[in-house]
């Protein structure tokens, strides 16, 4: 999704929307649940959102949301870029905070509050005028400073159902053994399954394929070499589990819409 500096909508979908495809962007998402309840797929873990919960997505975060019952949903999120803030003490914490447990149930008061804001924000973007950037930041930091303060007294990380515990393992031994060259068959045993069981499994606890979520993480991963380091383009796809740079190429070049040499050009700080 492009998008230049903030953005917020409110939506209400039917039952049984997911994503069609997995999420990997380059600007902070907060989500907020409005009513129904959702199943998300962050990085490693699975989570159950209910009603009145905050999900944090930092950029660059692997993550997917996919239908938990039958019933509609509503959801109201926010969009912005690191960048376009100026606070760096807020920032800092915003993403320390969040980074292993993205996930943060809301009390009804602390609820109004945050709609609010998010209002505040959206009338901002849907209508804006000379004065809109700098009052969509100050409120933007707002909120970030108003979640950082809850997360800071919330007693214990969000619960998740038990019956998931074998598809955040396996989720983990990906993410630790995507350089080598990992087959079903190789992760349904590390979770003593059989690769049929364990496919099917995967794919409706997180909403990813298996090797749709083995390709992200490499994905990842290149990204941040490309951008991060000298390595050249042949060594990056071999060190992050791909075949051959061609193939690489291919890949990259469809998730991300340019090739490995745009995109490290584009993105290198210096």
């Amino acid at each position: 999704m492009r998008m230049d500096k903030f953005r917020v909508t409110h939506v209400k979908r039917e039952s049984y929307f997911e994503m069609d495809t997995s999420h990997v962007h380059d600007f902070h998402e907060i989500y907020y649940l409005v009513g129904g309840t959702r199943r998300y797929f962050i990085d490693d873990s699975i989570y159950t959102i209910n009603k009145g919960d905050v999900v944090v997505i930092l950029k660059g975060t692997i993550h997917r949301t996919t239908y938990n019952n039958e019933k509609a949903h509503e959801r109201i999120d926010c969009k912005f870029r690191s960048e376009f803030l100026d606070c760096e003490s807020v920032k800092a914490e915003f993403e320390r905070v969040f980074a292993d447990s993205p996930v943060l149930s809301l009390a009804p008061v602390h609820r109004d509050y945050l709609q609010l804001l998010l209002r505040n924000i959206r009338t901002e973007y849907e209508n804006p005028d000379e004065f809109s950037d700098d009052s969509a930041r100050a409120l933007i930091q707002r909120m970030m400073i108003f979640l950082i303060r809850l997360k800071k007294l919330q007693a214990s990380p969000m619960p998740y159902d038990p019956d998931d515990s074998l598809m955040q393992e396996a989720a983990k031994f990906i993410r630790t053994n995507f350089a080598l060259p990992l087959t079903l068959e190789d992760i349904a045993s590390h979770v003593n399954t059989s690769p049929t069981y364990f496919s099917k499994k995967f794919k409706r606890a997180t909403g990813f394929g298996c090797r749709e979520y083995l390709v992200n993480v490499r994905l990842k991963e290149a990204s941040q070499l490309l951008v991060e380091t000298n390595l050249s383009i042949t060594e990056i796809a071999i060190k992050c589990g791909f075949n051959s740079s061609n193939y690489f190429g291919d890949v990259f070049r469809r998730a991300h819409g340019v090739s490995p040499a745009v995109y490290r050009k584009n993105n290198r700080l210096s």
